[in-house]
């Protein structure tokens, strides 16, 4: 009998409606990044004061949720904690044409949208763990990383282009929730199928679920449980910071800025993220086949390399050359993939099924607070120096305190948990 035996086919459609909605809430949240400049101007605030409240307040509200998201999707399981994300990132979207005029209301539907944002983050480990075998998890987490990535780059390029062809970034705001219904629809589909084998309680031997109420408490008495939150935390930063500001950076002429314009830093930012894509692909393989499932490795490599990558990138001189940040930006790109889905992939590994959702939930959460120190960090460094420059050596040393944590990423000792998934590090 294959490890596979007992998982219905259907779990490929669940991992589908997994990718669409991610990509879908990853457009939603990067929306307004490219259009920072428009929206000071509009504004008449500055492009730090900007930044900051409608980027880096997001973040603070995606985090806050995500930690409860996590409590809702074990829970009231799955399907329904993706139709609350999806909702409350739509409604807000489709109505800043209208109401989002002002500070008071864009800042208000961006809370709406952050909240919307935090209990998708929160699905994946769970839908990994309750989905699909162990062999293939890493890979599941691969592709909704890679899903991540998909939704910014078609964010990157397509609110551009619906601004361009609406001459409102309200308006092309409300164009990327496209996929928010396509999400919608699957989710639909998905809330009728059948049941997930760690629901119904029919997994396989070596897969068994424990049932012990206190595996969240014991959990988080594990000090492994902590250096992942704050792994995250470091990502989060990172990743926020770099793909939140870079994009201005890059469009915005100097002294402040590199001067390549909207849609030239759009499509510079895109090829960013299929890079992320490519390598949130190939990472779920690397753990699998070349470190034995530990991801500890895999998360070393891709800060390491991406906090060198990303600061070496983004040195003015270097930025304001396309043919060589081309290059640079890309394999910054693939390199910082590899950290979320291994992450992700180590708490669907190494902790019991029913309480992946609160794990992650707490990881992602917690460590989202990163996203928002980074973004505001980074726009206050802006608005008070006058350039990017602070801000990318912000983004190098979040990157490297990154790599310190992930040396003590190692699987913690529960008592419920199989033997055999203590034995794999």
């Amino acid at each position: 009998m294959t490890e596979s035996a007992g998982y219905p086919r259907f779990r490929w459609f669940v991992l589908v409606a997994l990718v669409v909605i991610t990509a879908a809430h990853s457009m939603v949240m990067i929306g307004p990044a490219p259009f920072m400049g428009i929206i000071a101007q509009e504004l008449g605030i500055s492009l730090g004061r900007a930044t900051g409240y409608f980027m880096g307040i997001f973040n603070l509200f995606a985090a806050l949720s995500c930690v409860a998201g996590g409590a809702i999707c074990d829970r009231f399981g799955i399907t329904k904690t993706f139709f609350l994300g999806l909702v409350l990132m739509t409604v807000p979207s489709l109505a800043l044409p209208l109401w989002g005029h002002s500070f008071g209301s864009i800042l208000t539907l961006r809370i709406l949208q952050g909240c919307g944002v935090g209990p998708i983050m929160a699905v994946a480990a769970p839908v990994a763990a309750l989905w699909f075998p162990r062999h293939e998890r890493g890979i599941v987490l691969g592709l909704q990383g890679t899903s991540v990535a998909l939704g910014i780059a078609i964010g990157f390029v397509a609110g551009p282009a619906a601004f361009a062809a609406t001459g409102s970034w309200q308006a092309a705001m409300a164009w990327l929730t496209v996929l928010c219904f396509v999400g919608l629809a699957l989710n639909a589909v998905v809330s009728f199928g059948s049941t997930a084998p760690g629901d119904s309680g029919e997994v396989p031997a070596g897969e068994t679920i424990p049932t012990g109420g206190h595996d969240f408490k014991l959990a988080c008495r594990q000090p492994v449980t902590w250096v992942g939150m704050f792994i995250v935390f470091s990502l989060s930063w990172t990743l926020a910071a770099f793909n939140d500001l870079t994009p201005a950076y890059l469009a915005i002429e100097p002294p402040i800025g590199v001067g390549h314009g909207t849609m030239t830093a759009g499509k510079l930012m895109m090829m960013f993220q299929v890079a992320f894509m490519v390598g949130s692909a190939v990472t779920g393989f690397v753990m699998e086949r070349v470190f034995g499932r530990r991801a500890r490795p895999v998360i070393a490599i891709g800060f390491c390399l991406f906090g060198i990558l990303s600061v070496a990138s983004l040195a003015r001189g270097v930025a304001s050359d396309v043919p060589t940040l081309i290059p640079l930006l890309a394999a910054a790109g693939f390199f910082q993939a590899w950290i979320v889905p291994n992450a992700m992939a180590f708490v669907s590994l190494h902790y019991p099924a029913h309480i992946t959702g609160k794990v992650v939930g707490l990881w992602m959460g917690t460590g989202l607070f990163g996203g928002t120190c980074g973004v505001i960090a980074g726009a206050a460094a802006l608005h008070h120096t006058g350039n990017y420059e602070v801000s990318i050596l912000f983004v190098g040393a979040a990157s490297f305190v990154g790599l310190a944590l992930s040396l003590f990423l190692k699987p913690p000792v529960l008592a419920s948990v199989e033997p055999v998934l203590q034995a794999e590090y």
